[in-house]
């Protein structure tokens, strides 16, 4: 029975005995006038009671019906917001909160619905949830999280004093409660974290003194003694602790927080003491251990150091973590013989373990014992299967030992002897892996790949998934030879779930290159085998703008549209029929499909009104693609889209000469190059040039020209383009054509020594440009691959 029920319960009950006294009285007096005897008077009564009592409904006393909740459209939501698609959640959790829900269903609800608009950037809704949860009960579970929330809403923006406005507000509107102290605590928090210690060192007492019970103090009191420690205010941190000893004088903790304290002043004879007592109940605390060993290296007892160190291993003798304790400890104080011996007798105990390996060739390679610390990682690749955690980690680890020519020396070395060894066991899985791996740092790619295919056939409990790891490597650092390794993933395991996310990630790989051609060979024959959405999306984009067939890739979307998607997809799918029709002309359509999506929260609102920016501008409209951009601005003020938005803002402002027409006729070219008409956009581009050779519009009028040899594989005549704009006096993309030339040289043409003259000019030329990083890194990379 619930504490409503009980309350109705007991109301009824009341109200009968006062209708049962009330009754009495009118007895006693029709029996004071001799109308009525006492035994007559009790038995009216009690038929009074019995009458009452029977006709009250029984739905008073009985429990309420159990609320039915749906189980499986709640954790769907959940689902939802684990997959990070915060918008779908929004709408699934809104559902569910229309619905019967227990309490501890509703809090959780509301709490994954304001974290989901926190996501989506909508503050005001986020915080309107979790402050809900915290009016229902400020003193439940679900408060303390909703708390936590509405501070690191702020926090996570180092907006600091926003945050401890919100939690004094919340401390103020319910005192004496759990949120207050919660609120309380992060307040001091905060204040810390702002960088206002005497400030946080009066909010930490505060709070200690007000809430001494809360979960939070040992956490407060810590974080005090730190301050204290940091304003070296030795002495109250000293009585501070002190304090909290006379309420719990056997606490090993406060024992050892007043030990630190002592060490710190270097009174280390008091914190000896401490030490002691501490170890005295608690003989196999290994923190205090190693503490004690670390106050009598400090001293310079090397000797007694070590004693107290090795008692970490002696109640666990057999167990190797505590050997890697040791050893980590003795590598910390330069005690490398000791710290090497100690790693040994943990691999002893555990030969599989790769993070020992790892550790005894750091201690080698601080000592310059380079040879011993190859040594070490050649026995772990030997001995640690494949499979096993971190063995992956053992060839990078003896990569990184050197850079440049030294490193290629270094890798030859192990290469050599890991052949010998192979020759010995030639179908080792794990020597074969360890091959692959050097080839694979070394930079041998197609050699690397050449023994990760051989894997297949040594090792097939694989599936693929070391092949995989090497191409998200290469992908992750831009080289075209990731799309060898997918392709080999395709080959290899056909016919599996990572066969098609191989033949994904090499369209997405194509995509990204502008190998449209292919990416389009490879998206086809999924879709002929697959109608999973992710594949035809990608095919629609591939079709709109690599291919530049706007009709092409209306039909995918359109027949996108009948199939089952998610809201995210449902959003994709909109927005790229809007793209459609605006290449065909349709601006109207384009624009009514749009508005829905830029009229309300959700991820793609600054993507929908982007485009109805590009729809004013390409149809002409000049003044309203401006106002539409600069609403793109409002939205999200730093990502691709603003950026895209703000060039066309400039683009526009900037080349308002001869009224415009210039710029119009630009944008005409522009649409017909959108819409794969590239000759028809190249003859725009130069009738332009030829009627207003002195319009500030030419240097783009050769940026598109330069962009549609590019992209058709006319790299020299590319070049040429791009090369007009470079040397256009005072031209504001003079250092993003120089860019695209380095870039051809180093991508396309493969000519490294020019790619490398191209971006040192531009860093040399264009200093002040944001370019010149990117240049930089290129330089950079191009250095290294050249030693």
């Amino acid at each position: 029975m619930t504490g409503r029920q009980h309350h109705q319960r007991n109301v009824v009950i009341s109200n009968l005995f006062l209708g049962c006294q009330q009754l009495k009285l009118f007895l006693r007096s029709q029996r004071q006038s001799a109308r009525i005897g006492v035994g007559l008077e009790n038995l009216v009564c009690l038929l009074f009671l019995i009458t009452a009592y029977l006709l009250t409904p029984l739905t008073t006393f009985a429990q309420a019906p159990p609320i039915r909740e749906n189980q499986t459209a709640i954790q769907n939501a959940h689902d939802l917001y684990y997959a990070q698609k915060y918008s779908e959640a929004v709408e699934a959790y809104q559902a569910l909160l229309k619905t019967p829900l227990r309490q501890h269903s509703k809090d959780a609800i509301r709490m994954n619905l304001g974290r989901s608009y926190a996501k989506l950037g909508d503050d005001a809704l986020a915080l309107q949830s979790f402050y809900a949860v915290i009016d229902d009960d400020p003193d439940g579970s679900y408060a303390s999280q909703a708390v936590h929330r509405i501070g690191a809403l702020f926090r996570d923006r180092y907006q600091y004093k926003e945050a401890i406005a919100r939690c004094r507000q919340l401390a103020g509107k319910y005192p004496n409660t759990q949120t207050a102290a919660i609120a309380r605590y992060l307040v001091a928090q905060y204040i810390f974290a702002d960088g206002d210690y005497d400030k946080a060192i009066e909010d930490y007492r505060s709070f200690l003194n007000d809430f001494p019970s809360s979960p939070y103090r040992n956490s407060a009191l810590n974080s005090l003694v730190r301050l204290y420690r940091l304003r070296h205010r030795y002495i109250d941190a000293e009585e501070l602790i002190r304090d909290e000893l006379r309420q719990k004088p056997s606490d090993i903790n406060l024992i050892e927080r007043l030990a630190d304290l002592y060490k710190v002043q270097e009174k280390y004879d008091e914190a000896l003491s401490l030490y002691r007592s501490a170890l005295e109940q608690n003989p196999k605390n290994t923190d205090i251990l190693k503490k004690l060993g670390e106050l009598y290296a400090e001293r310079g007892q090397q000797d007694l150091a070590a004693e107290q160190w090795t008692k970490i291993v002696q109640d666990d003798p057999d167990q190797a973590y505590r050997y890697q304790q040791l050893g980590s400890i003795y590598t910390s104080h330069q005690m490398y013989e000791k710290a090497v011996e100690a790693y040994e007798t943990a691999i002893g105990l555990n030969s599989k373990d790769a993070q020992l390996y790892n550790r005894l060739a750091d201690v080698y390679k601080i000592q310059g014992q380079v040879d011993m610390a190859v040594n070490t990682y050649l026995r772990a690749l030997s001995v640690v299967d494949i499979g096993y955690s971190g063995r992956d980690t053992l060839v990078q680890n003896m990569a990184e030992i050197y850079e440049g020519v030294q490193q290629e020396r270094l890798l030859e070395q192990v290469i050599d002897r890991i052949q010998v060894s192979l020759r010995a066991a030639p179908r080792n899985p794990s020597l074969t892996l360890a091959l692959a791996e050097v080839y694979f740092y070394r930079g041998n790619l197609d050699l690397a790949l050449k023994h990760f295919k051989r894997l297949r056939q040594l090792y097939p409990a694989d599936r693929g998934r070391i092949l995989e790891k090497y191409a998200q490597i290469l992908e992750r650092n831009k080289n075209p030879k990731a799309a060898d390794f997918y392709q080999a993933i395709t080959e290899l395991f056909p016919n599996t779930p990572l066969a098609w996310t191989a033949r994904m990630k090499l369209a997405q790989f194509y995509e990204r290159w502008g190998r449209w051609k292919d990416a389009l060979t490879v998206l086809t024959s999924m879709t002929q085998r697959s109608s999973q959405p992710a594949a035809q999306l990608l095919l629609g984009n591939v079709w709109l703008h690599g291919i530049r067939d706007p009709g092409a890739a209306l039909q995918v979307y359109l027949g996108l549209a009948n199939q089952p998607l998610s809201t995210d997809q449902k959003m994709q799918v909109r927005l790229g029929v809007a793209a459609c029709y605006i290449l065909q002309g349709k601006f109207e359509e384009a624009e009514s499909t749009l508005r829905p999506i830029a009229d309300v929260n959700s991820n793609f609102k600054a993507e929908a009104q982007k485009l109805i920016g590009d729809a004013h501008l390409l149809r002409g409209d000049i003044e309203a693609a401006v106002t539409a951009y600069k609403r793109v601005l409002d939205i999200a003020m730093s990502n691709p889209l603003s950026n895209d938005s703000l060039d066309r803002i400039v683009l526009i402002q900037s080349n308002s000469d001869y009224s415009s027409e210039p710029l119009k006729r630009y944008l005409e070219a522009l649409r017909s190059d959108l819409s794969g008409e590239t000759e028809d956009a190249l003859r725009l581009c130069q009738g332009t040039m030829k009627e207003y050779p002195t319009a500030l519009i030419v240097d783009d009028l050769w940026m598109l020209i330069g962009g549609i040899h590019q992209r058709e594989a006319r790299y020299t005549d590319a070049i040429s383009a791009f090369q007009h704009v470079a040397i256009l006096e005072g031209s504001p993309i003079a250092a993003e054509a120089t860019a695209k030339i380095a870039d051809i040289y180093r991508w396309y043409l493969n000519e490294p020594g020019k790619a490398q003259e191209t971006y040192s000019a531009l860093i040399q030329d264009y200093p002040e440009s944001v370019i010149v990083a990117y240049a930089r890194q290129q330089l950079d990379t191009l250095m290294k691959e050249s030693r």
